[in-house]
Parts: C-alpha cells; sequence; structure tokens
C-alpha cells in the first residue's frame, strides 16, 4: 500500500513565543498536533537572543525587533534573507497566516510564488486598538480598511463565528469565510473535587469562601476595571469573596492602585501575576465563576479553559466572547454596566448547587480539546487545497 503523502503546511504570525497570548496559543496548538500528521513549517520573529526553541515541529524564524509599549517582538521577513531563501527552498502545499501585517505580506508572496492557496484566521478585533493608538476615528479606518484589503488577497479566512465574521466583512473583506472553533490543550476533569481541595489547601482558601477568576493579559481592552466596578457593587451588598487576576500586562500598575482606590485589599483582590501552566487545573477548578466582560476578545480561550473544570463563566450579552453561551444553562450574560454585572454575579452565586449544575453543562457544551479543532483545521486545509485553480489574487 502506497503511503499517503502529507500535507504540507506553512503557519505564520506576526508575534509568536516566547511571548504569549491567545492567537499564539491558537497557532503553537494548532502546530502541535498537525505536526503528527501533516509536514508543517511554523514561521515567526526571533525573539529575545537567549531564547532557544524547543518544539516537536519545524520553525523558521526571522529578523525582528522589539516594541517595549508591548514588550513583543514583530518579526520583519521580507528584510531577512537567510530566512527568506530557507522559506522558499521548500515547496507548500498551502499557507496558513494568524495575523495581518508582515508575516501576512510575506505568506502571501510565498503562495503567489508557488502558486499554492493562502488562507488567514481573523483572529482580534483590531479597531479599538487603532482608535485607542491614533486617537483620531477617520484614521483609524483609514488603516482597517487597508487590512480589510490585505485579507481580501486571501483565497479564504477562518473564523470563529457569525459574529466573528460581521467584522471582518466591516473591515471590507468580501470573500468566502469558513468557521472553526478555538479550544484549550487543557484535559476535560469529570470530577474536580480533588483539584479544589488541593488548591484550598495551597491557595489558603476556605472551602467556603466564594472565588472569582479572570485570566489574560491585564490592560485596560480587557475590562477587568469594568470587573471591580461591579464588585465593588457587590462587596457593598455584604458579599465576601476572593477575585484572582492571572495574566500580567502593560496596565498592572494602574489597575493596582485603581483596586486600592475601590477600597479592596490583597486579600480580596489578588494580582498573581503570571502562573506556571501546571497551576491552571487547580484556580480554574477552585473558582466558583470566571469573570470576562471583554468586548474586545473575537472568542475568549479562558472559557473552554475553565468549562475543563467545571466552571461557568460571566460574559455581555452579544460580546463574541460570550457567543455560544445560553444564559443560566452553561453560563451567564449581562447587559453592559457593572450594575448589571453585579446582579448576574450575585444570581450566579446565590444558589451553589444549580450553579455546579451550570459548570457541568459548560463542560458538555463548550469544552472542546485542540486537537479536535486542529483535525477541523487540517480538514479545510485539504478541501481549500483540492478546490484551488490557481486562478488568484494574491
Amino acid at each position: 500500500m502506497v503511503e499517503k503523502k502529507k500535507m504540507r503546511v506553512l503557519e505564520g504570525m506576526d508575534v509568536y513565543l516566547p511571548d504569549v497570548d491567545g492567537v499564539i496559543n491558537c497557532m503553537h496548538n494548532y502546530c502541535l498536533n498537525a505536526s503528527k500528521y501533516t509536514d508543517l513549517t511554523a514561521i515567526a520573529p526571533k525573539n529575545r537572543k537567549d531564547y532557544v526553541d524547543k518544539f516537536p515541529y519545524k520553525i523558521i524564524r526571522c529578523k525582528s525587533f522589539h516594541v517595549p509599549l508591548l514588550n513583543d517582538y514583530y518579526g520583519v521577513p521580507n528584510s531577512d534573507k537567510k530566512f527568506k531563501k530557507q522559506v522558499f527552498d521548500r515547496q507548500y502545499d498551502i499557507v496558513h497566516i494568524h495575523s495581518p501585517f508582515n508575516m501576512a505580506k510575506f505568506g502571501l508572496k510565498v503562495a503567489k510564488k508557488q502558486n499554492i492557496p493562502a488562507v488567514a484566521t481573523f483572529h482580534s478585533n483590531m479597531r479599538p486598538i487603532f482608535q485607542s493608538v491614533l486617537k483620531i476615528k477617520w484614521l483609524a479606518e483609514l488603516v482597517i480598511k487597508r487590512m480589510g484589503k490585505l485579507y481580501n488577497k486571501f483565497d479564504e479566512v477562518f473564523v470563529c463565528s457569525p459574529l466573528v465574521e460581521a467584522q471582518v466583512r466591516s473591515f471590507g473583506y468580501t470573500g468566502k469565510v469558513s468557521y472553526l472553533p478555538f479550544g484549550t490543550d487543557l484535559e476535560k476533569c469529570n470530577n474536580p473535587d480533588e483539584l479544589i481541595k488541593q488548591a484550598n489547601k495551597e491557595l489558603n482558601i476556605d472551602e467556603n469562601e466564594t472565588v472569582f477568576l479572570y485570566v489574560g493579559r491585564v490592560m485596560q481592552l480587557k475590562r477587568i476595571d469594568f470587573i471591580l466596578d461591579s464588585l465593588k457593587i457587590l462587596k457593598e451588598r455584604g458579599q465576601k469573596f476572593k477575585f484572582y487576576i492571572v495574566g500580567k500586562g502593560k496596565d498592572m500598575k494602574s489597575l493596582q492602585k485603581y483596586s486600592k482606590k475601590l477600597g479592596f485589599t490583597e486579600n480580596e483582590v489578588i494580582f498573581t501575576g503570571f502562573i506556571p501552566r501546571e497551576q491552571f487545573p487547580l484556580i480554574n477548578a477552585r473558582a466558583d465563576l470566571l469573570l470576562f466582560p471583554s468586548l474586545y476578545d473575537n472568542f475568549g480561550l479562558v472559557k473552554v479553559e475553565a468549562a475543563a473544570y467545571s466552571t461557568a463563566g460571566v460574559f455581555i450579552k452579544n460580546s463574541c466572547a460570550g457567543y455560544g453561551v445560553t444564559d443560566g444553562v452553561d453560563g451567564f450574560l449581562s447587559d453592559d454596566n457593572p450594575v448589571a454585572f453585579c446582579n448576574k454575579i450575585e444570581d450566579a452565586i446565590e444558589d451553589k448547587s444549580r450553579l455546579k449544575e451550570i459548570g457541568i453543562n459548560a463542560s458538555n457544551n463548550i469544552y472542546i480539546h485542540w486537537k479536535d479543532c486542529t483535525k477541523q483545521m487540517t480538514d479545510r486545509l485539504e478541501e481549500v487545497i483540492k478546490g484551488y485553480s490557481g486562478d488568484n489574487k494574491k
């Protein structure tokens, strides 16, 4: 029997490990899982000089520059002759890009030269970022429309929901879309009781104490101040709790000051900073609720991570982060103001047995592992390759 030839995939992104965010997490897990049954090459920017890649998949790094404000390294692939030779020396079947900047332009060049399809996953709503940085709305929209033109050069764009499709359409994208889910590398836990006991011991939490959780970058766009405003109201109503803010980011200090200004003690609002991945099961299992009112995130991988440990979340109605959640069934959806968010939290924790049942529903309805997401992604890549005519716009 002749062994089936492996699909040759080129995956690329403008920022990459050891920097960490949801998009990086997505591409890394795609690469980890897809490399087991495809011939996969990843392209990404070089990071700090002492960093060494130790991945089970092939990765080629290009020259980069450091952005102090974001503390990220951004790639400049078209300025790196050695990198370009390494990439172009291989033949690929398809290019898959995860960010709309230099690496997207480079990936399109590879696709055009090798006459293969190029697809992109639309991850992030860049509109609020550009509006915040540029300050002038029409100028921000000009940049957004240029980004839309770039996406129009791809043969297809992957999105995770109809809400995100509407978003990329608002950028000016007019091409084909496919819906693909995002997941987690955390294994589903069907009995988190032992983890809860361990978390109580290691984190010094009383077994009857109410615990809230936020996981992600500590930045204003994530609306952590909105959560604090809501919890201040909850505290004034007499509710005691611990709120763990897990992650790091550029607004850590300002949010710590804001927390103190609102009257929270360090025992009530705990900024953990970065924690090792091995501790995620403990904090996710112990949390009574994930609090995630972000309007910036197009998905929110944290809701899947929490669901792995039967922990439900509170999100904003009609937000991309809350898409797929049914209010009162496998999570909670709130109107977009601190009082309503507080009311929803209060309603959720009022009946702990009901909350536990909703958490189990979240585990059944929302949880999906990256290996299953990757299989759906690679199946779609194969379909794109089969349907490619070579008559492209790149």
